[in-house]
């Protein structure tokens, strides 16, 4: 176990850098694991988006629900019309839905949770070329 923690530390640091180069800036509030789904892992991240910044085309391992706190944010899945979040918006992307998101304002923060059961160890973003 203690290894399995240290790998998924290492991961997570990796992505956290490579994000706060494009103004994304991912923090996990929570990880658990529950015996009723086993080989799951839940998580918790509250994302922070600096003005202007966009997380281009990629799609998720695992089921992902979005909830807006700050800002204005745009999702918008491929082959489907942009949806516009505030504050108190909710998106639920299954997975291998491709999409994208960025921050709507030039000038304000956007700031989210995401909810997110993957498979334990697993990255839960995979990006496109």
């Amino acid at each position: 176990m203690r290894r399995l923690l240290v790998v998924t530390g290492c991961c997570l640091a990796a992505s956290l850098t490579h994000g706060q180069e494009r103004g994304l800036s991912p923090e996990r509030l929570v990880e658990f694991e529950d015996p009723s789904m086993p080989a799951k892992e839940m998580r918790l991240l509250r994302t922070t988006y600096a003005p202007g910044a966009e997380n281009p085309r990629h799609y998720h391992t695992s089921h992902l629900v979005f909830y807006v706190l700050e800002g204005t944010g745009i999702w918008q899945e491929e082959g489907k019309q942009p949806v516009t979040l505030k504050p108190g918006g909710s998106l639920h992307v299954g997975p291998g839905t491709i999409h994208s998101h960025r921050n709507a304002s030039k000038g304000e923060k956007l700031v989210f949770l995401e909810f997110v059961i993957v498979e334990k160890g697993q990255r839960s973003t995979v990006r496109m070329p």
